[in-house]
Order: C-alpha cells, then structure tokens, then sequence
C-alpha cells in the first residue's frame, strides 16, 4: 500500500515522501479501514516537525483523523467488512491517516453520522471532542454566559464557535483577517475581533463593557492569551487548549488568585471509552439536527498531502483542512 512517511523531522514539503509497504493485518480487537478521508490538523504540523509530545522520533506518518471503511476485521471485533467509520489512528506508532489503509483498534472508532460525507467526517472527530471537552464537559458553558474563543477560524475555535452557539451562549471569536471575520460570523459567532487591527482586551471591552468574558477557550497561547486574560469576568474559566502560537500561555498564579479565576486543562485523550461514546452520541445528535457541522476549507488530492499540511502550518486555512484517500 502506498503511504506518507518523514525519516526525519523538519517542513512536511521539505521531508514526506510517498513510500510503499505491505498492509498490516489486524490483530484481535483491530480493524482495518480503507481511508476514504483524512482530517489535517497542527498536531500533523508539530508531529512532522517534532514539536509534539506524543511522537519522539521519526519515522513519523502524519493523520489523527479518519473517515474510512472496514475491510478486514480480527478476532474479537463486531464491526462488519462495509462499514463506514471515523477513527483516530496509531499516528504516534508511526501509523497515522495519510495512507491507503490504516489498522486501528476497534474502540478507537465511532459511528459516522448519516447527514456526513466521508471529507466532513474525517474532519469532525478532532475538533468537535476537543471542543465538547473544553466549552461542555469541563467549561460547563451556560447560555446565559460570554465565550471568548481564540483563534475562532481555527479547527478547534470554529467547533467552539459552534458548541458555544448550540448551548445558547453568547459568542465573541478573534481572528487575524476579514475573511476569517466573515467566516467566523458564519458560523453563529455574534461578535468576531480582529486583532491586527485592536487588542484582544481592547476589543472586548468595546463590546461588552467592562463586565468580562464568562469563559476563554484557548487553543493558541502566547500573546493572545496574554490580551485576553485581561478581560476574563471575575469567577470566570480559562480553558486550555494548545499552542498554536508556538508558545504556552504564561500563567500567573497570583493573577488568577487576585481576580478569582479558575485555569482548566482540556484533553480529549484523558475520559474514559464510556465517557468517549456518550459525548459522541451527543454530537451526531447536534450535527444530525443541523446545528453542527465540519467547515472545509480545502480538499487535496491524496499525493497533496504534504501541501495540505503546509496550508494548515502557513494558518492560511480557515476551518478543515482534508486530504482524500488514494482511491477517492
């Protein structure tokens, strides 16, 4: 089967390359998926450059997200050779998304909602159980609250964008351009700043006063945080996302005790396969009753796939990067 694979870590255009090896065959609990679709995302961006926790060392094969169909089963297993799932993938064994088939263990995959072609659903796993841990399971957003979202165009900011909405909230996202202002607002987003143009902090108050932000959700760090922290209401919840900066937010301790905020770490990977299901289940019902769903950005051809990743490493997308499998 032909796959994407860096011997060394550096620029995805710079070090993947196309590669052959003979398909894995799946071991008890596993199960094979023909990818019909991969979800790009900055894990693939860090991983490639390896600047992310979870892959020490090369060879690395990018993907963290799939929409595939079940072609081989192993021992154990109740799925059915046709049917079609999403899945995360053993990227961090060197076995991720960007490949003609993937072997993954049978709990890794979740029902694809009916209403999802394979390019939405390869996009949906990521971004909206992040989103869910971080606004739902542990923000535990309230409609009458503000959510602050950092990096709404993002994969991650645009699912909370859209969680945030679901739940009643109401919603103020930042960005860099006017294109990801409008496609913030597209979303549901009812105030969107862009911070080329105002401070984060100075935005906000324009908006609402100087009330303060209910929750920050944040999967950028760095200066943004730096802003937004400003504006945080008193009580209020910071969630902890990511880097996409580059840089971890820098947390004062005596702040967030002067001014009695709370700072929450979000993980999809921390909850249990139960606690896993239970919130997928809620999504496919969201995403079912149209009040969800993937925004694509763009959609590359498999041999693309090095381009892909750039797009998202470049922050030129605005919502879901996806590469189609080999044979889409």
């Amino acid at each position: 089967m032909k796959y994407w694979r860096a011997d060394r870590f550096g620029e995805a255009t710079d070090v993947l390359y196309l590669a052959d090896r003979e398909r894995e065959n799946p071991g008890p609990g596993q199960v094979e998926l023909q990818v019909e679709a991969t979800g790009v995302g900055l894990p693939d961006v860090l991983m490639t450059r390896g600047n992310y926790p979870a892959v020490r060392q090369p060879p690395v094969t990018p993907g963290q997200e799939i929409a595939g169909v079940v072609t081989r089963i192993g021992e154990g297993c109740s799925l059915k050779v046709g049917d079609r799932v999403i899945s995360s993938t053993r990227f961090a064994e060197g076995h991720g998304g960007f490949a003609e088939y993937c072997v993954v263990p049978e709990a890794a995959t979740l029902r694809r909602p009916a209403s999802m072609s394979a390019t939405e659903a390869a996009g949906f796993w990521v971004p909206f159980h992040t989103g869910y841990v971080g606004v739902i399971q542990r923000g535990q957003l309230k409609a009458s609250e503000i959510l602050l979202v950092l990096g709404g165009a993002g994969s991650s900011g645009s699912a909370a964008i859209q969680l945030g909405k679901a739940v009643g909230a109401t919603v103020i996202a930042t960005v860099s351009t006017a294109d990801k202002v409008a496609f913030c607002k597209s979303l549901g987003a009812d105030h969107v700043i862009n911070y080329r143009d105002v401070a984060i902090n100075d935005g906000v108050q324009q908006i609402i006063g100087r009330r303060g932000v209910d929750m920050i959700y944040d999967p950028v760090g760095g200066k943004a945080y730096d802003q937004a922290i400003k504006c945080i209401a008193r009580h209020g919840r910071v969630i902890l996302i990511g880097y996409s900066s580059g840089t971890w937010a820098k947390i004062d301790p005596l702040n967030a005790v002067l001014r009695s905020y709370s700072l929450v770490g979000a993980f999809p990977g921390a909850r249990s396969l139960e606690e896993t299901r239970a919130q997928h289940e809620e999504l496919c019902r969201l995403a079912e009753a149209g009040k969800i769903r993937t925004p694509i950005d763009r959609v590359f051809a498999f041999d693309e796939a090095s381009q892909a990743i750039a797009r998202v490493a470049g922050s030129e997308s605005v919502g879901k990067v996806i590469v189609r499998g080999a044979t889409s």
